[in-house]
């Protein structure tokens, strides 16, 4: 017994081991990703180029759109490690593996540990969840502070020590400050639903606990109020436009049906998709429990899913990353379910063959691509193909394996499952390797900053290009449509930093600053120069983009 429960061990520290490798290490190994990496490492450069962690500043001007946590966070990071890629990631990537730890306690604390432990290892080794979980975007925090709210509440209502509170309201608190509103409007609708599936009407008041009120409060009032004191347009732009109007209206181009997010489920689900169908079966954890506890367990997460995923898709503006705080309550159902599963010695719902249809033909594509595919070279995709590919391919192999002809072995194949899913992590990871060069402004920065004189001045063409700032350490002049910087360009600090073409062009031609102009060849450098003609100045490419430098010095 002693034996087996040590074994058990490492392996559960081996897993845990290697996911902590994998989400952390290569954090620093790609460059960041146009448009929002480059923005959420830029703000917090600015904070501290300029020394005001209180006005979120891009490209030297306000900047409302999100909340503070997440350029915080950053900014302590670059304070560490350097204002580098790996420094503007680490945080969120920290923040996804605490998301996954949180997701297996809660797991644990309703089934059981091994069943929590299956829980973690579903959702850190989920497509989606890996993806945004090793990316600089204010997502991953968000989901992982609502997770945290969603543990500890049900912790609190179900042990009843208060206690718990105290880190519902502080989680709370962290997603207000992380991305707004919705960070105490998705828990507070969630519960509501519950009280009323439940009928525990008790959960009306007993949650008003005084000390974890005045820590929420305390938590989340006072950068709400110093923004708003040296801001006073900040209140209608954040909470009106950047709230209400975005969830109702199509203002930011964002709009799509409101099926948009149903594929989206099983797709981030993946490599587990495809243990999805089998919650329906009449053996599952959802359709099954065991216990009363148990099936308010169930009404609890399911109601977690699906008020967040509903919330979403009556949304007018939707982005694929609004739903990674879906992906921790199916993980741990199915991580309940695959426990279940190896305990009672029997694959109920066919998830062997769900296996065989998901993973297994994704996997082959995996294995294809290299051989026909045009983004990648053979020599980027073959080991992408080679982890990712069969990581997926070996799930129904090794399910088939220990479980067929007799053979009982169900917690052998649970092992090997978690081992594919990591593999396929592992794979995913070299993805970035291919996709970020295509997104990044590194290449066009690292030609600036090679070419560029004291008072050269880094021009935009009808595009905000935000890495740049960031990797110059300059700031950047946009002609054309200012885009999301719409707001802070009709501030002050805008003030002749936001031209329209004919403004540039006019100072271009005059020579009045010795520019350095990046333009975008997709056919925007034959709009701003229709005869082709750009007076004396030098043209480098790099990429997609042109570069033209003014040598001559600005006419006095």
């Amino acid at each position: 017994m002693i034996s087996s429960i040590s074994k058990r061990n490492i392996f559960f520290a081996a897993i845990a081991a290697a996911l902590l490798l994998l989400y952390i290490v290569p954090l620093g190994s790609y460059p960041l990703m146009e448009p929002d990496e480059g923005r959420y490492a830029e703000i917090p450069r600015e904070m501290i180029a300029t020394g005001n962690y209180i006005t979120p500043m891009l490209n030297y001007v306000k900047y409302f759109e999100k909340p503070v946590f997440l350029y915080w966070m950053n900014a302590a990071s670059f304070h560490i490690f350097g204002q580098n890629e790996f420094a503007a990631r680490v945080g969120v990537a920290l923040c996804a593996l605490a998301g996954a730890l949180t997701t297996a306690m809660l797991g644990s604390f309703i089934y059981g540990r091994i069943a929590g432990f299956l829980a973690g290892v579903v959702t850190a080794t989920s497509l989606l969840y890996f993806a945004i979980g090793t990316i600089n975007i204010t997502d991953m925090p968000l989901s992982f502070f609502l997770t945290l709210a969603f543990a500890s509440f049900y912790a609190a209502h179900v042990k009843e020590e208060k206690k718990y509170y105290l880190l519902f309201y502080f989680a709370s608190a962290m997603a207000l400050l992380t991305k707004g509103l919705i960070g105490v409007v998705l828990p507070g609708a969630v519960i509501f639903f519950y009280i009323l599936a439940t009928r525990q009407w008790k959960l009306f008041y007993k949650p008003l606990y005084l000390p974890g009120l005045i820590l929420f409060f305390a938590v989340s009032v006072p950068w709400f109020y110093l923004v708003c004191r040296d801001n006073p347009d900040f209140f209608r732009f954040f909470f009106i436009q950047e709230h209400f109007l975005r969830y109702a209206t199509k203002m930011h181009h964002r709009y799509e049906p409101f099926w948009f997010f149903i594929p989206m489920i099983p797709a981030g689900m993946i490599p587990w998709t495809a243990f999805l169908p089998p919650l329906f079966s009449k053996k599952s954890v959802v359709r099954s429990p065991k216990t009363p506890e148990e099936k308010r367990a169930v009404i609890y997460l399911l109601l977690w899913f699906s008020v967040i995923f509903l919330f979403f898709s009556f949304s007018d503006s939707k982005l694929i990353p609004y739903i990674i705080p879906c992906i921790p309550p199916l993980a741990i159902l199915i991580g309940a379910d695959i426990f279940r599963m190896a305990t009672d010695k029997e694959w109920h719902g066919h998830p062997v063959v769900w296996l065989a249809l998901t993973s297994g033909l994704l996997g082959m594509g995996l294995i294809v691509y290299p051989l026909f595919g045009e983004h990648a070279s053979p020599a980027q995709a073959w080991p992408i193909a080679v982890k990712a590919g069969f990581g997926l391919i070996g799930m129904p192999v090794v399910a088939w394996y220990y479980t067929s002809h007799g053979s009982k072995r169900y917690k052998e194949a649970v092992k090997a499952l978690i081992l594919c899913s990591v593999l396929f992590i592992s794979g995913l990871q070299d993805v970035y390797n291919i996709v970020a060069p295509m997104r990044t402004m590194k290449d066009v920065s690292d030609v600036i900053i090679r070419e560029r004189r004291p008072g050269d001045v880094i021009v935009a063409y009808d595009e905000v290009l935000q890495g740049i700032p960031f990797y110059t350490k300059q700031r950047v002049m946009m002609v054309g449509h200012p885009g999301e910087l719409e707001y802070g360009a009709n501030q002050p600090e805008g003030r002749g930093w936001f031209l329209t073409k004919e403004e540039f062009l006019r100072q271009w031609r005059a020579r009045e600053k010795r520019f350095i102009l990046v333009v975008k060849n997709d056919g925007r450098f034959e709009e701003l120069f229709p005869d082709g003609s750009t007076g004396t100045a030098e043209k480098i490419e790099s990429g997609k983009y042109l570069i033209l430098f003014y040598r001559e010095e600005p006419t006095k």
